[in-house]
C-alpha cells in the first residue's frame, strides 16, 4: 500500500504575453529572454482573477481526474507565494468554501517554488497518519501582481497559473496499486540564503539573481544523485526528470554536472515562464494530459526556491 498521484489537473489565464508584447520601455528582446531563460511567454491573470478562481479551476480538472467529488476530501493543502489574505485566512480555506469541500482540513503551506514537493510528503504523511483517502494539493501563483514591471532582470521571468493533485492512501481506499506512489523524498533549507529571494510586505520581489542560479543548479544536482542512491535507481530506471520551471539554463547545468542526457528533463517554461509553486504540478498535469505520463513511469521531481528551500521526491506513476 502507498499513496498515490490519483489525477492532476492545470489552468493558466486567458491573457497570454509572448515576449514581443512585453513593454518596449524593458529594453529587452525575445532573442534574448530565450537565450538566457528558455522563457518565450507567460499567462498574466486579469485583475478579476483570484487564487481561488485559478486554484478551483486546477483543482476541479484534478478531482474529474481522480474519479471523486470534492466532498470525498480529507485534506487540502495550499501552496502559493501569492496568498489573497496577509496571514489569515488561508486560501487552503477559500478553496474548501468555493469546492464544497466540507470535511477537509485544511491550510497553506510555504516554501515557495518547493511548495509542491514539501506538500506531498506532508499530505502523504498525513493521510497516514490519520488513515485518511483522499488530499488535494493546490498550488496557485499570480505572480504578475509582485513583479516590478520596470525590473527587466525579473519582471521577464515569472507567470500566473495554477497545478493540482489528488492523492489517494490506497491503505485506506483498499486499493492495489502495485509498486506504484510516492516514494522517498528529501527536503532542505538553507535559511541563511533567505535574503537571495524575498518579497516585502507590499513591495515587489527582490532576487539577487547569481546567488539563486548557484544554489538552484547545486540543489538540483545534489537532490537528483541522492535520490538515485537512496532508490537505488540507474539511469535507464528513470523515465524522466520534472524540476521547478524556473530557467533552462539552471536545468542545462544541473544536467551537465550530473552527466545525464537533457533528454531526461522536462523543459515548459518557454510557454509559461516561471510560475514557482505551480510549476511541477503544472508540468506534470500537462504531461498527463497529453499522454506523455503513463502508469508505471518513475519520476523525478525536484524544486528549488525562496527560503532557500528545495525538495524532491521519487514518484512512480
Amino acid at each position: 500500500m502507498a499513496v498515490v498521484v490519483k489525477g492532476t489537473g492545470m489552468y493558466v489565464p486567458a491573457n497570454k504575453v509572448k515576449n514581443d508584447d512585453l513593454p518596449e520601455s524593458l529594453q529587452t528582446s525575445d532573442e534574448w529572454i530565450r537565450s538566457h531563460t528558455g522563457i518565450g511567454s507567460r499567462f498574466i491573470a486579469s485583475e478579476g482573477e483570484t487564487n481561488t478562481i485559478l486554484g478551483a479551476a486546477s483543482a476541479k480538472k484534478a478531482l474529474a481526474a481522480a474519479g471523486i467529488t470534492a466532498d470525498m476530501l480529507d485534506l487540502i493543502i495550499f501552496t502559493t507565494t501569492t496568498p489573497t489574505y496577509s496571514g489569515c485566512p488561508s486560501d487552503a480555506c477559500l478553496l474548501q468554501a468555493e469546492l464544497g469541500a466540507d470535511k477537509a482540513a485544511c491550510f497553506d503551506l510555504l516554501a515557495a517554488c518547493s511548495g509542491f514537493v514539501y506538500a506531498s510528503d506532508t499530505a502523504a504523511g498525513l493521510l497516514e497518519r490519520r488513515g485518511w483517502k483522499y488530499a488535494l494539493i493546490c498550488s496557485t501563483e499570480i505572480l504578475s501582481r509582485v513583479v516590478d514591471w520596470t525590473d527587466r532582470s525579473t519582471c521577464v521571468l515569472f507567470g500566473d497559473g495554477s497545478g493540482s493533485a489528488v492523492l489517494e492512501n490506497t491503505a485506506a481506499t483498499g486499493t492495489d496499486c502495485g509498486n506504484r506512489g510516492l516514494k522517498t523524498v528529501i527536503l532542505n533549507s538553507v535559511g541563511s540564503g533567505a535574503g537571495a529571494l524575498y518579497i516585502e510586505h507590499g513591495d515587489k520581489i527582490k532576487m539577487d539573481g547569481h546567488a539563486v542560479y548557484n544554489f538552484a543548479v547545486g540543489s538540483i544536482a545534489s537532490i537528483i544523485e541522492s535520490l538515485m542512491e537512496k532508490e537505488s535507481l540507474t539511469l535507464d530506471d528513470v523515465d524522466m526528470i520534472v524540476c521547478h520551471q524556473a530557467n533552462s539554463r539552471i536545468i542545462s547545468a544541473a544536467a551537465k554536472r550530473l552527466s545525464i542526457p537533457l533528454s531526461k528533463f522536462i523543459f515548459n517554461m518557454e510557454e509559461y515562464g516561471n510560475t514557482s509553486s505551480a510549476s511541477i504540478p503544472m508540468t506534470l498535469a500537462s504531461l498527463e494530459e497529453s499522454g506523455t505520463l503513463k502508469k508505471g513511469m518513475r519520476i523525478i521531481v525536484a524544486g528549488f526556491g525562496a527560503g532557500l528551500t528545495s525538495g524532491g521526491g521519487v514518484i512512480i506513476w
